[in-house]
């Protein structure tokens, strides 16, 4: 059996397609712009949703081994689901700051780019939206954790941010996700993306990402956007282990 940090991923083309004919304007957070890491929870949409408890309690890995139990305490309250939405921010070595049903502002906070709108919607069921800036801090722990492959870190190495949208299919079968990678230039962009096609080394697996015109479109949006359905009970094992 596959186990879901060796899935492959393949490029989620329409959502690249669309963000090149869009502008959303960016979510500005009522949340310390010190956070290196910032995730927004939609509780609505946990409702139902067989991997939302598991994701969510998996959140407090990207805070201090000190800070965590009292997030995942957090996290677990019966506020938490009755909120319009929950804002987390981490900022290195402070506790993780928990805001319930935070407005955007206009001015100051932590910016999340208005893509990532786009990204959420682009999940079935999206619950989940986890923006870092810079992306190491996020990449090491997701490879400390085994949350991805090795492949996929090293396509976001160069990356100055990442942001992930995590969401479920209709039927509860599959937790769908996308991990976009923003480079400096699209060279650098696509430049990954062939790391990662040749990392994979099966062009039939990768879908989308071996299709012509992948390329193109990741050097014009200095984007690489990744999609992983993996399925739930793979999830569930995975993260029940941690």
């Amino acid at each position: 059996m596959r186990r879901p940090w060796l899935l492959l991923a393949f490029l989620a083309t329409a959502s690249g397609l669309a963000w090149l004919w869009l502008d959303p304007a960016d979510l500005r957070l009522r949340i310390d712009p010190r956070s290196r890491e910032v995730a927004l929870i939609i509780p609505e949409e946990t409702i139902g949703r067989r991997t939302a408890t598991a994701v969510l309690q998996s959140l407090p890995e990207l805070a201090g081994p000190e800070q965590r139990v009292t997030l995942r305490d957090q996290l677990a309250r019966p506020s938490v689901s009755s909120a319009q939405r929950v804002t987390v921010g981490f900022i290195p070595g402070q506790p993780a700051e928990f805001v319930l049903d935070t407005p955007d502002i206009s001015e100051g906070g932590k910016v999340m780019p208005g893509l990532a709108r786009v990204q959420l919607r682009g999940v079935p069921h999206g619950y989940l939206l986890v923006h870092a800036d810079p992306a190491s801090g996020l990449l090491e722990t997701a490879a400390r954790r085994r949350w991805l492959g090795r492949a996929l870190v090293e396509a976001g190495a160069q990356a100055e941010t990442a942001t992930i949208a995590v969401g479920e299919s209709d039927d509860g079968a599959f937790l769908v996700a996308t991990i976009a990678f923003a480079y400096r230039t699209g060279e650098e962009a696509e430049a990954a993306l062939q790391r990662l096609a040749g990392k994979q080394g099966d062009y039939e697996s990768l879908g989308f990402a071996a299709r012509p015109g992948t390329d193109r479109i990741t050097r014009r949006t200095k984007l690489l956007v990744i999609r992983l359905d993996i399925e739930t009970d793979l999830v569930l094992q995975a993260l029940r282990r941690r």
